[in-house]
């Protein structure tokens, strides 16, 4: 997972006790089901078939949770304590990692001693003030402190943690990001405009509530595209699954060698320099300050404390409100200039190596900074990328064997009726649905691939394989469920409601159109029209929603972020609620070539969020897969 900085995305979601809460319904059903207690006493929290999770790692990790929401949410984390679920939302985070540990271990994939020691030798924890390992005898001295079971279980953990990433690599492997969702991530950041409006509720302008049958009939049949159930597809499927086909496969040398010779470019890299970090966050609603003030001189503190020796490796995965780089000691890796926002990057390089930089103050909030490393430009080794070029040439092998595996099925069934007997000659299972565009196919998680081509199909056709979480679907289409729609006596009440919408939108839109003919400053139009003029503030080419409008507005959405859009453009809009009078006070266009120097970032920030977003969609099914139990009584303890 790409860390807060490197990506510039990690912003504090709006407060995480929501996400820990709305988890609650989940997790109550998750944590009743093969329930089998084992006592406050025993030894284990949950087992996993036959893999268990110990209680005492499961108390560490609820002890490092606790920390940080308590940091989090300051004097509100008592009072939620009860709604976020320590326990259960902890050994929730606890079972998804063992269920994908042994999801990629049935796949053969393993951790190197090589790929072991490169992660030990590289981490800022094991170095010295030049950037160098410490030596053997001194990374067991300081595993012996700080790691419950020595050098021994500490490597045990870095190889899961390393085999888990190469699984989430393989199954994300068909996420594909599309050059329209980059541009308009970059439009979304970048393109801003401000205003000042005038809204005329509809609610203040009086209408007649009366609506005749001839006028629900007329207004039914003009849009009858409302009322309208979608077309479907009626579908039988079998799925190549990936992880029945990419056990043993093997990276030779030699083909890593010959990787790294053909791509040598992509291995040069400019000056760089490494650092660790510890972030403090702060409150996006602190008008006064007062937050922002009381987490500096806490930053100030921990920095102190640090120069006078103390552990910074420590303090980061404790501390540090940056998750990702917190689980790695704060270790940001290596980077070079542009990659870090800028008040971050000039402190790393005003910085001498091993030093400590003053603390800093980011959009994310305040940073103490140590620079671990630094290397002049030129090509990275061989042996300091075989490892990644090992898991990346691994991957295509097994998508190119699971690609001609499912070709060949697909060669061997010329109809859809043939799927039955070609299914049961491969082992495979066939699976019906039918699906209409809007619906969620959680057993599948498709890409957009399987969507697009799913309902382009006609009946008695069978697709070529298709990319799903899993592998490759093979779908054979019976019907198409034609569109219907419903009828008058159906959806009359709506149909009376929106006939009534419509009409008061139309008599505020009317109202406001004749206060802003008048040719008066916009001030004086919204003293005309009893209201205030408001300041939209910067807006961002997405959805545009004001207070009190109902809703967005995509008339409002395409005015205001229109190609040829200026300061001092002035119309009326409606909205939901009513009509808008607005001028352009600020506009900040799209820049086409800030966007190709972008583009590259913002792809793969985009196919880190598909991933993730894949990953979360699928491990509801993958733990069906297992029996679960958890010793409740020590969970319940935790939750309390």
């Amino acid at each position: 997972m790409l860390n807060v900085m490197r990506d510039n995305l990690k912003h504090l979601k709006p407060v995480l006790w929501v996400v820990a809460i709305s988890m609650v319904a989940y997790l109550g059903a998750y944590f009743s089901c093969g329930d089998k207690s084992g006592g406050v006493d025993a030894s284990w929290v949950a087992k996993i078939d036959d893999s268990t999770i110990d209680v005492r790692d499961f108390r560490e990790q609820a002890r490092r949770m606790d920390e940080y929401y308590r940091k989090l949410l300051g004097q509100q984390y008592e009072q939620l304590k009860g709604q976020i679920r320590l326990g259960s939302s902890t050994l929730s985070q606890m079972i998804d990692q063992r269920v994908m540990l042994l999801e990629a271990k049935k796949l053969g994939l393993e951790a190197s001693p090589e790929e072991i020691s490169r992660v030990i030798h590289e981490s800022p924890s094991f170095q010295d003030a030049n950037g160098k390992f410490v030596g053997r005898e001194r990374y067991l001295q300081l595993i012996a402190r700080a790691y419950r079971g020595g050098a021994p279980a500490y490597e045990r953990s870095l190889a899961d943690q390393i085999v888990v990433q190469k699984w989430q690599m393989l199954v994300s492997e068909s996420t594909t990001v599309s050059d329209r969702e980059v541009e308009d991530l970059y439009r979304l950041r970048n393109e801003k405009t401000a205003m000042r409006y005038v809204l005329v509720p509809s609610a203040d302008v009086k209408t007649s509530t009366a609506v005749s049958d001839d006028e629900l009939r007329a207004w039914y049949d003009a849009h009858l595209d409302d009322y309208l159930k979608p077309e479907a597809r009626k579908i039988r499927y079998v799925v190549v699954e990936r992880q029945k086909l990419a056990d043993g496969v093997q990276v030779t040398d030699d083909e890593i060698k010959k990787y790294y010779d053909d791509n040598a470019a992509s291995f040069e890299h400019p000056e760089q320099r490494r650092a660790s970090h510890i972030l403090f966050r702060v409150e996006q609603n602190d008008p006064e300050g007062k937050n922002d003030a009381l987490v500096e001189e806490h930053a100030e503190t921990v920095r102190r404390q640090l120069e006078n020796g103390g552990d910074f490796a420590a303090t980061a995965r404790a501390d540090s409100q940056d998750p990702g780089s917190a689980a790695r000691g704060g270790d940001l890796g290596w980077f070079g200039k542009g990659q870090m926002v800028p008040a971050f990057e000039k402190a790393v390089w005003a910085t001498p190596v091993g030093q400590i930089a003053p603390v800093t103050r980011t959009e994310f909030g305040y940073h103490i900074i140590k620079v671990t490393g630094e290397r002049p430009a030129g090509k990275t080794p061989l042996q300091d990328v075989a490892g990644d070029i090992r898991a990346q040439l691994r991957v295509r092998k097994a998508q190119e064997r699971m690609q001609a595996e499912a070709d060949r099925i697909r060669g061997e069934i010329a109809s859809p009726a043939d799927l039955d007997a070609v299914a049961a000659k491969e082992g495979l299972t066939v699976k019906e649905a039918t699906v209409a565009k809007g619906d969620r196919l959680a057993e599948l998680a498709p890409s957009p691939e399987f969507r697009d081509t799913v309902f382009g199909m006609e009946p008695d056709t069978v697709s070529s394989p298709l990319g799903v979480a899993r592998g490759l679907a093979i779908v054979a289409c019976e019907a198409v469920v034609p569109p219907s729609t419903a009828p008058l006596d159906e959806v009359r009440e709506r149909v009376a409601t929106a006939i009534l919408n419509q009409r008061a939108r139309d008599a505020a839109l009317a109202r406001a159109r004749q206060a802003e003919t008048s040719g008066k400053a916009l001030d004086a139009v919204a003293r005309s029209l009893g209201v205030k003029a408001e300041d939209s503030g910067d807006l961002a080419p997405g959805p545009v929603s004001l207070p009190g409008a109902g809703g967005p507005s995509p008339e409002l959405r395409a005015r205001l972020f229109a190609d040829d859009a200026k300061v001092g453009d002035r119309g009326v809009v409606v909205v939901p609620a009513g009509a808008v009078v607005y001028e352009i006070t600020k506009r900040t266009p799209f820049d086409a070539k800030a966007f190709e120097a972008a583009r590259p970032k913002l792809l793969a920030e985009l196919q880190n969020q598909k991933s993730e977003a894949l990953l979360q969609s699928l491990l509801p099914r993958l733990r069906e897969r297992y029996d679960v139990r958890i010793n409740s009584e020590i969970v319940k303890q935790f939750d309390s």
